[in-house]
Order: structure tokens, then C-alpha cells, then sequence
């Protein structure tokens, strides 16, 4: 018996330094992954939550449905990035109808605006082909400011920051639901430009 102790003692040792082990590289994995990610305010009201955490693509292929936030064309001067679900995908046909109503392989994604909410004129995007390493990103809120417009157009992957994940809320420190409201229009949130 006293032989058999030992032995029994050794194999618990073993697996109590495996699952620390394991422990210890599951927290770095977790460290890793929050240095690597960054959390976005969300400055509009089109979107449920007050914030996201945009996580690397790592390579991996968008798909349809997957959302994204991404950096708006630096002529913008969007204060912060956008959040969007990815509608189309590269090689997919963009057509527009006579109303503005902008169609993905001849299934209707959303009508273009006329005039964003500060009143300039918005152009809708040509048709064509969605290029490659190119996606059409869209919100379904009648004022976001998405690939339908030509100022947007189809985004290059490499503005894409990351896939999108919504923060939940904290209401004890007041970030509950969107931080802002439509009354906020030209009051620092991107001099009124649509999300």
C-alpha cells in the first residue's frame, strides 16, 4: 500500500499541473484576444446597443449577415467607425431602380435617400459589380449612411476593423441602449451625417 501512494500522489500532481496549465494559457488566450479587439462607441441611434467590441477577421472570409465595423471614407470625417451588416458579398450584381431602391443580384436591399438628415444631397451608387475583396455593407434603419450611397460604395476589406459584437449593457454607470438620440444631429456626433 505504502508503494501505491506515491504513485497516486505523482498522477494527481500531474493533472493539477495540467489544468493550471491550461488555466494559465486559457487567461493569455483571453488577455490576447482584448488587447488585440477595440471597443467602439456607438454615436447613433440606429442601433440598439451603446457600444461593440470589434474582434479581428484573422483571415477568415466574410459571410452575408456577418456585422462589421468599419472606418468611412476619411472625406466623411466621421468621428467614429461604423457599425453594418454585410449584405454583399464580391462578384454579387448592385442595380438601381428608377425610385432609388438599390438591389443585390435582383433582390432589393433598401432605398437610397435623396438628401442625408443635415439636408446635402446624396448620391446613389452605381451599378456594377461588387469588386474583389470589396463588401456591400447596410443597415436596415432608413437613415444609415451604408453602401447604397456612393460616398460609401462597396468597402475594401481593409477598412473593415473587425467583426462586431454588442456590449452589454451596464445601467449602473449609465451606458444602457444607444448614447444618442436623432435630437443630436450636428452636436459632435459627425455633424449630422446619417449612420
Amino acid at each position: 500500500m505504502t508503494a501505491s501512494r506515491p504513485i497516486f500522489a505523482r498522477r494527481n500532481g500531474h493533472a493539477r499541473r495540467r489544468r493550471i496549465g491550461l488555466a494559465v494559457m486559457a487567461a493569455l488566450a483571453v488577455l490576447w484576444l482584448a488587447a488585440v479587439s477595440r471597443v467602439h462607441v456607438n454615436a447613433s441611434w440606429s442601433d440598439e446597443a451603446w457600444g461593440y467590441a470589434a474582434f479581428p477577421l484573422f483571415g477568415a472570409d466574410l459571410k452575408i449577415g456577418d456585422r462589421v465595423l468599419f472606418e468611412p471614407p476619411a472625406a466623411l470625417n466621421a468621428p467614429v467607425p461604423y457599425l453594418k451588416t454585410v449584405r454583399g458579398l464580391p462578384g454579387m450584381a448592385v442595380t438601381v431602380g428608377p425610385d432609388r431602391t438599390v438591389f443585390l443580384d435582383g433582390e432589393p436591399v433598401g432605398r437610397a435617400k435623396t438628401h442625408a438628415l443635415d439636408g446635402r444631397p446624396l448620391a446613389v451608387i452605381a451599378p456594377g459589380t461588387i469588386p474583389p475583396g470589396h463588401y456591400f455593407l447596410h443597415a436596415d434603419h432608413p437613415d444609415s449612411h451604408d453602401s447604397r450611397y456612393a460616398e460609401i460604395g462597396p468597402v475594401p476589406r481593409a477598412r473593415i476593423l473587425g467583426r462586431a459584437v454588442a456590449l452589454p449593457d451596464l445601467p449602473w454607470i449609465g451606458l444602457k441602449g444607444p448614447l444618442v438620440g436623432p435630437e443630436d444631429i450636428g452636436r459632435d456626433m459627425g455633424a449630422g451625417k446619417p449612420r
